[in-house]
């Protein structure tokens, strides 16, 4: 577990209204702070290369990196040295990229969340992928599709030519419907196995070995996100099942990417090793590299963020994921440089688990008494949730855990310039969710808690790749609801036990959550979330259960607008989460070993295109 940050360490000690004075006057021995960027970037266009029928939802305009904010700057980076040109070879043969452990370790494309497949980023591929320049949903397996007028009939076209690894033959039609019985397997782990579900495997039809129609059992003209790899859409080859089944697929990993799996220890690291044939799409046509860099890569496992760090400084990790102030230092005081995603990667909020409607989808509702499966929990009475939040100092916290590289998501699940969104949400954010101690121990006293009848919380300790400073966090919201009369403890986990909390509606406790804006559309959010039905529960009431009935069996893009913004008043109004940042994904890099890495923000296991990092190659570092 990470151990406590200096901030963290403060608020132990010093009472949290006065910790904002204790950061200021600290800030001229910290490094300088960035301005914050702006409010996030859509999530995925369509590219034209794939056409649509007239009915298909318009997805929002790219959004390009210059959307921060005027005046605002970036991560920190270490002073540049002139450019030089990229001649000469690799410096390493083997890359090594140290990130928290996945949620859970596996060949199985279905054995975890969308969360775990950073392991498999190199090795397969999906139909849709995600442009990391433009944010928009461009070819990869398929070349093109198009939605029916009714939304429930999406057709493929395929890429031709494209060969599994191992001889495992060339990928087809039956790839794709076969990939997609494995991702409905009833022993998947796949967050949104319900959603795959969606899938009438019976009515699909294979047009050829290029082509095939895959029909819906409802409307959905946000189904591209679940075939990207936001969704999960790994593809797997049938023949390699066929032949070695489930003992084979458990050994190797068989896709059709620029790497081939090359075994893992278990805890400890995954290797992959380049093709040695050019590989179909990184080919140097269509804007594509001519090839991948490293020889090897070396996906490593490590929890703590001060050995990772410990392991880039001594030259033995090239890239890794930092808490912002271990970045700062080092790329001030050792040379290194940061590399931020070109959009928002992932958006964080606080989850009440334990708020579960006894009788799924049924029974009598209303906003302030629901049927609830641990109706003593405290934070069933909305007062209580309101206090909660009112108790945490967001400012306080951009400022110093976030080095102010952070801004403000008022819903979990909604992003700006997406379907349902409202600006009311941030207009009168202040007025409902603002830090107010005072009116959060008057909400605890309302609901009939106090100093000698403190409401009680479990706070989750655990760290979350794509979040460095997610135990920090935890820590420091804690210090805070303590100051408001919170009897508060706290419990560490690892990250795949929490995922599976959620599924089982066991825990009673509040965690934190990282979601993913790059790739998330509202409808993904919404259906995994906040429906009794649905795969993972985290806030869910029969008005939203309504909702989203009504939101599943429309198609008019206006109307499906309408829908999802009801349901983000729901989650405003009922204080349903705790919301809290948008956040831009930041890697610390060796500039004598990498040049570059263009990448989204979020490809579901909340980074990826690693195949896009590019090598130094040049005799000075590359800034």
């Amino acid at each position: 577990m990470t151990g406590f940050s200096r901030i963290t360490r403060l608020m132990f000690t010093i009472p949290a209204a006065a910790l904002l004075a204790v950061a200021a006057a600290c800030g001229e021995s910290e490094p300088a702070a960035p301005a914050a960027p702006a409010a996030p970037a859509a999530a995925p266009a369509v590219a034209t290369a794939a056409p649509a029928a007239a009915t298909q939802a318009p997805e929002p305009s790219p959004t390009a990196p210059a959307f921060r904010a005027a005046g605002a700057t970036a991560a920190p980076t270490a002073t540049p040295a002139p450019a030089m040109e990229q001649t000469g070879d690799v410096k390493v043969d083997t890359l090594v990229i140290a990130v928290d452990p996945s949620a859970g370790e596996t060949n199985l494309p279905w054995g975890g969340t969308v969360d775990h497949h950073q392991q498999m980023d190199l090795v397969m591929e999906v139909l849709v992928d995600i442009d990391p320049e433009r944010n928009i949903w461009v070819p990869q397996l398929a070349t093109s599709w198009e939605l029916s007028e009714d939304g429930t009939r999406w057709s493929f076209q395929l890429a031709e030519g494209v060969e599994f690894h191992d001889g495992w033959g060339e990928f087809t039609a039956q790839d794709v419907l076969h990939s997609a019985r494995m991702l409905t397997r009833e022993d998947t782990l796949l967050a949104y196995a319900t959603d795959w579900r969606s899938i009438d495997l019976e009515a699909s039809e294979i047009v050829s070995d290029y082509e095939l129609t895959v029909q819906l059992k409802s409307p959905n003209p946000d189904f591209l996100f679940y075939i990207a790899p936001s969704g999960g859409g790994l593809m797997m080859s049938k023949a390699f099942w066929d032949a070695e089944g489930l003992e084979g697929y458990n050994e190797d990993m068989i896709g059709t990417g620029p790497y081939r799996y090359a075994g893992r220890e278990l805890g400890v690291d995954v290797d992959f090793e380049k093709l040695p044939d050019k590989h179909w799409r990184l080919n140097g046509e269509g804007g594509n590299p001519a090839e991948v860099d490293w020889p090897m890569v070396n996906l490593r496992w490590i929890s703590e963020a001060a050995t990772r760090n410990a392991g880039l400084l001594a030259g033995e990790i090239h890239l890794t994921e930092l808490t912002r102030e271990l970045a700062d230092l080092a790329v001030q005081n050792h040379g290194m440089k940061v590399i931020q995603s070109n959009f928002p990667g992932n958006q964080l909020w606080g989850i009440f688990m334990g708020l579960y409607p006894e009788t799924p989808g049924s029974g009598e509702w209303s906003t302030w008494e629901q049927p609830w499966m641990y109706p003593d929990y405290a934070p069933t009475d909305k007062r209580v949730r309101e206090a909660l939040n009112r108790a945490v100092d967001k400012d306080l916290l951009i400022d110093t855990l976030f080095s102010g590289r952070v801004t403000l998501s008022p819903v979990g699940g909604f992003y700006p310039n997406l379907p349902g969104w409202d600006d009311a949400w941030l207009e009168r954010f202040d007025e409902l969710y603002g830090y107010d101690p005072d009116r959060a121990r008057e909400l605890l006293a309302e609901a009939g808690y106090g100093p000698d009848n403190p409401a009680e919380l479990k706070m989750i300790v655990m760290n979350i790749f794509g979040f460095p400073e997610s135990a920090d966090l935890v820590q420091s919201i804690g210090v805070m609801f303590s100051d408001v009369g919170v009897d508060v403890s706290y419990e560490e986990w690892e990250f795949g036990n929490y995922y599976a909390s959620w599924t089982k509606k066991e825990e009673q406790s509040l965690g934190f959550f990282v979601g993913s804006p790059s790739y998330k559309t509202v409808y993904a959010q919404l259906s995994l979330f906040n429906r009794s039905s649905g795969f993972i529960h985290l806030y869910e009431t029969q008005e939203l259960d309504e909702l989203f009935m009504e939101l599943s069996n429309t198609v008019p893009v206006d109307e499906r607008a309408e829908i999802q913004n009801q349901m983000g008043d729901v989650l405003f109004e009922d204080y349903g989460y705790l919301p809290l940042f948008y956040i831009f994904i930041e890697f610390v890099a060796d500039p004598n070993v990498i040049d570059t890495w263009e990448f989204p923000g979020s490809d579901g296991a909340n980074y990826g295109h690693f195949d896009l990092i590019r090598a130094c190659r040049s005799a000075e570092p590359c800034y």
